[in-house]
C-alpha cells in the first residue's frame, strides 16, 4: 500500500524540487550580502605620519572634512579594512565612520580618534 506514495518518478520529483529549493535558497543569501553598501560618516584626507616625538601623538595625521579644527590623529586602521597605508603615497583620501577617543588626558592637546570603518 506504501508503494503507490514512493514510486520512482515522485521520488525524483522530489529530489529535484529540493534541489531548485537549495539553489533558490543559496543564490538568494549570496545576492542580499553583495548588495549591502556603507554609508560614511565623513570624507577625509590621511595627511602623513605623526612625526612628533610626544607620548600623546598618534601615528597618523588625518584631516576629517567639514569639521572645524579637524586635525586628528590615529594609530591603526580596522583590521577588516582593504586599505593599507603603508603602501600607499600620502595624501590618502578615504571615507570613514569614526569615534573619538577620551580615555587619555591628551584629549586636550591632541584629538584621537578610532576609525570604525574606512573605504577609499
Amino acid at each position: 500500500m506504501l508503494n503507490k506514495y514512493f514510486t520512482p518518478t515522485r521520488e525524483l520529483n522530489m529530489k529535484n524540487t529540493f534541489k531548485l529549493l537549495a539553489f533558490a535558497s543559496i543564490t538568494l543569501v549570496s545576492c542580499h550580502k553583495a548588495n549591502r553598501t556603507t554609508s560614511f560618516m565623513n570624507n577625509a584626507t590621511i595627511t602623513g605620519y605623526n612625526l612628533s616625538a610626544n607620548m600623546c601623538g598618534a601615528k597618523y595625521l588625518l584631516v576629517i572634512h567639514g569639521i572645524a579644527d579637524s586635525g586628528a590623529q590615529f594609530d591603526s586602521l580596522p583590521t577588516s579594512s582593504r586599505l593599507t597605508i603603508d603602501s600607499t603615497a600620502f595624501p590618502i583620501n578615504i571615507q570613514i565612520n569614526w569615534h573619538a577617543n577620551h580615555f587619555n588626558s591628551c584629549d586636550t592637546i591632541v584629538h584621537r580618534i578610532t576609525i570604525d570603518s574606512v573605504d577609499r
